[in-house]
């Protein structure tokens, strides 16, 4: 039988390490006997490993894959969000980079001043405290090429629609957090700040891209070859 998109969609969430054959069942509503047949399917397209007659495999990159697979059999981007969330969605992004030689470091928190010019004084240390802001990068890939530690900076977005206008605003603060990250790291060059998303659409938006998921292994192999691409670098003035 062919992959059926409504048994697959079913199964994604479970596609986690080792489980059973029974207990996916179970836990999917899914016959033994459909189970069997849609995971030899499955692993025939790369997604999952038998381990022995009884139970199967799964790691984050078969789940992705599997997420793929259903956006090719025309999954909506409702029901795919509505089966992945969103701490998977980090997940395989930061294993997609990897994959691609970047080391990652996920939910990385900055601590930033709002503005300038701190009062001295009693209060000064009061002031200070409610100057700071804290700021977080969902994933953090860093890889040396030609002598210089280049970054990407991920704002991992789990929404099936985003309007033009949160969009605008979204880039903007992924350019504010990738001035911030450059300006307390000494060890990082440049830094390029970037947005994933579900839907299948890439764009970009004042230099920043917009990156399906379907598409990110593409964009990290031809990210330098993007025209007005918005690259932050080491003392660049925030």
């Amino acid at each position: 039988m062919g992959i059926s998109k409504l048994l697959l969609l079913k199964m994604i969430p479970y596609m986690d390490g080792m489980i059973s054959i029974k207990e996916l069942s179970s836990l999917t509503g899914i016959s033994n006997a459909l189970c069997n047949t849609m995971i030899d399917d499955l692993v025939s397209n790369g997604v999952g490993s038998i381990e022995d007659e009884e139970h199967v495999r799964f790691t984050t990159m078969d789940k992705i894959n599997a997420v793929i697979l259903a956006m090719r059999l025309n999954t909506g981007m409702d029901e795919i969000a509505r089966v992945l969330h969103w701490r998977d969605f980090e997940m395989l992004t930061a294993e997609m980079l990897e994959e691609n030689g970047y080391t990652t470091v996920r939910n990385v928190r900055l601590r930033v001043e709002r503005g300038a010019g701190v009062g001295r004084g009693s209060r000064s240390r009061s002031r200070q405290r409610s100057a700071m802001m804290m700021m977080e990068i969902d994933v953090v890939g860093i890889k040396c090429v030609n002598g210089e530690n280049r970054a990407i900076l991920l704002d991992c977005k789990h929404w099936q629609y985003m309007s033009p206008s949160e969009l605008v605003r979204i880039c903007e603060k992924q350019v504010a957090r990738a001035v911030a990250f450059i300006n307390g790291r000494h060890d990082v060059d440049h830094a390029i700040p970037s947005v994933i998303v579900l839907n299948d659409i890439p764009s970009i938006i004042d230099g920043v891209p917009i990156v399906p998921i379907t598409r990110l292994r593409e964009f990290l192999n031809d990210i330098y070859s993007i025209d007005n691409l918005h690259i932050v670098r080491r003392l660049e003035e925030g």
